[in-house]
């Protein structure tokens, strides 16, 4: 149960970097991250997770060879289930963070990931229920590729 990716995009819809670590802010989400830089006020817009096996299920369901990173999601996750997480309290690294809601499937991401062989349409509905997290730092913190995400107590 641990990060297997870190992401951000210093710029609203700019390219996603790679981070091999980062601070979580309460209140802001991931330094150097879009929503960092211009907090919206939205807790739920502070970060998000997506399982690395949420990924390659949707690769192999549809035939397409898509990355973690494609899907703009934050913290990239592998042996922990998110879904259960909503409402909860969970660290990582340092940081707590509490999961808010599903981080659903837009229609820009199916623009971004259609291809000739996969309609925007059926991007979304194949990423439904596999979109991720959304969630709030409640309290900020240092974390790295490989922390494990820990259930509050």
């Amino acid at each position: 149960m641990s990060i297997v990716s870190i992401h951000i995009a210093p710029e609203r819809g700019g390219p996603t970097a790679a981070l091999e670590q980062g601070e979580l802010v309460a209140g802001r989400g991931i330094k150097g991250d879009h929503h960092w830089a211009h907090p919206n006020g939205v807790p739920a817009a502070e970060v998000t997770l997506i399982e690395a096996e949420e990924v390659e299920a949707f690769n192999a369901e549809t035939g397409q060879a898509i990355e973690p990173a494609d899907t703009r999601r934050n913290l990239v996750t592998r042996g922990v289930a998110l879904r259960p997480l909503i409402g909860q309290r969970f660290s990582v690294g340092e940081a707590l963070l509490e999961g808010i809601e599903p981080c659903d499937p837009c229609a820009t991401l199916g623009r971004r990931l259609q291809t000739e062989s996969i309609s925007a349409a059926a991007v979304v509905k194949a990423m439904l229920w596999r979109g991720g997290l959304r969630a709030r730092v409640v309290q900020g913190g240092a974390f790295a590729l490989g922390s494990e995400i820990r259930t509050a107590e």
